[in-house]
């Protein structure tokens, strides 16, 4: 491992750990909260009331989140996770992700580059011109997709100018997707009924797989940019 990659996977893990200290003893209070019978039947009963309408609310609030890239989609997945459970929140998130990619598609393959230059920083865009150029990126957008740090959202844009369909973009960026989306709804499911050390343990784990993407970010974009059959 290169010294200057060892350093920032260094800096990240301490960075990491002095926030998930910060937000613990933050949300601590609330955490104890949850854990009580009586919130937690209050929660149970909210979710009750909003019915089926509180489910389409979350999945816009999924959809326009992946539209407007610049909008995180950790707390939308944290929502979903917390009134719907792990399982009914993955899905949510899913689908959401899968309507927005739908739409985006539509929009790009409409309008382009106008688009993208419209959106994001023309250099930004260009950086990524190795993958819209190529005719080979199914596992070059996979692994984009499933690493942590790349610009999700940014890079559902820039798919959708190149020759990739619709549905199978659709198909691989899910596939590539569910790891994380389970584990941020696993949080929020977890919290809800005030395990808060299962959230802290599995916020933490995942936290520190995380760093060690983002660490390797540049090495796996370079593999990838390789693999399309590019060395610009």
């Amino acid at each position: 491992m290169e010294k200057k990659t060892r350093m920032r996977i260094i800096l990240y893990c301490i960075l990491f750990v002095g926030l998930v200290a910060g937000i613990s003893i933050l949300l601590f209070p609330y955490f104890r909260r949850l854990s009580e019978p009586d919130c937690q039947a209050r929660l149970q009963q909210w979710v009750g009331k909003m019915g089926v309408k509180g489910l389409f609310i979350v999945l816009g609030i999924q959809i326009l989140q992946v539209i407007v890239a610049f909008i995180p989609g950790e707390p939308v997945e944290l929502l979903s996770g917390a009134l719907y459970g792990t399982i009914g929140g993955m899905v949510i998130c899913l689908v959401g992700c899968t309507l927005a990619s739908a739409i985006i598609f539509t929009m790009s393959k409409r309008f382009g580059k106008k688009l993208l230059y419209a959106l994001f920083h023309e250099e930004k865009v260009r950086s990524w011109k190795w993958l819209q150029d190529s005719r080979k990126c199914d596992m070059a957008t996979f692994i984009l997709f499933f690493i942590p740090g790349t610009p999700k959202d940014m890079l559902t844009y820039i798919v959708g100018i190149t020759e990739m369909k619709v549905g199978k973009f659709i198909r691989i960026s899910t596939l590539a997707r569910i790891p994380s989306v389970i584990t941020s709804t696993m949080i929020g499911s977890t919290m809800r009924h005030g395990n808060w050390v299962v959230s802290l343990t599995i916020f933490v784990i995942t936290g520190l797989i995380g760093i060690v993407g983002i660490g390797f970010k540049d090495r796996i974009i370079r593999y990838c940019r390789n693999r399309a059959g590019h060395t610009h």
